[in-house]
């Protein structure tokens, strides 16, 4: 969604939690992405937000291997489906309510971003940026209004390199693996006490 089509009375509809690595991921069993799933529900239930995509901080050692082993876990998993994209594959899991969680394993966004530019290519699309914003966040259909990124604020991500462009960045220097459903909500008090600006700066 560009800043022309966003409004505020879109509200918070898409939130990207970003945090952890392929080596972390890559350790956790069914029950562990279970509980993590409810308690990010959980934090953003309480705006009704529809999707959250869910990604990496920074990549890791071994992190084919870690991301393989994710892969087998989610394939055993009640509720998680293999969404196929462009060259790359996400997972998601979805509430009974319609809420939708993607897991987006990519840790590289430079990598990500010019493998789905290349795919489009291939495939005849006209790469627009409705088109390529389409692609790269399929199957959500809007940017991320929040980005709750798990690290130090002296240090961005590599990962969500098209998501951070019109997002409002909370910083919490947690562990992925602290996690809770109070640290969105804490996001989200901190979002809804801000000036949106798509991108921009304050004058």
């Amino acid at each position: 969604m560009s800043p022309a089509s966003a409004s505020a009375a879109d509200g918070l509809v898409h939130v990207l939690v970003c945090g952890g690595t392929p080596h972390e991921w890559g350790a956790m069993s069914g029950a562990d992405w279970g509980d993590r799933f409810a308690e990010i529900a959980r934090g953003v239930g309480c705006v009704g937000a529809r999707w959250v995509t869910v990604m990496p901080h920074h990549s890791s050692p071994g992190a084919d291997a870690d991301l393989g082993r994710m892969a087998s876990v989610f394939g055993a998993m009640d509720k998680v489906e293999q969404v196929p994209a462009h060259a790359s594959a996400r997972f998601l899991w979805r509430r009974d309510d319609g809420l939708g969680i993607v897991v987006d394993p990519h840790a590289d966004g430079h990598s990500r971003f010019a493998t789905v530019v290349e795919s489009m290519r291939v495939s005849g699309e006209t790469v627009t940026e409705e088109a390529l914003s389409a692609a790269l966040l399929d199957p959500v259909g809007s940017e991320p209004d929040l980005a709750l990124i798990l690290g130090r604020p002296d240090t961005l991500p590599t990962s969500p390199v098209w998501e951070l462009a019109y997002s409002e960045l909370v910083f919490l220097d947690i562990e992925w693996s602290a996690l809770q459903a109070s640290h969105l909500e804490m996001a989200i008090d901190d979002f809804n006490r801000r000036h949106r600006r798509f991108g921009g700066l304050d004058s």
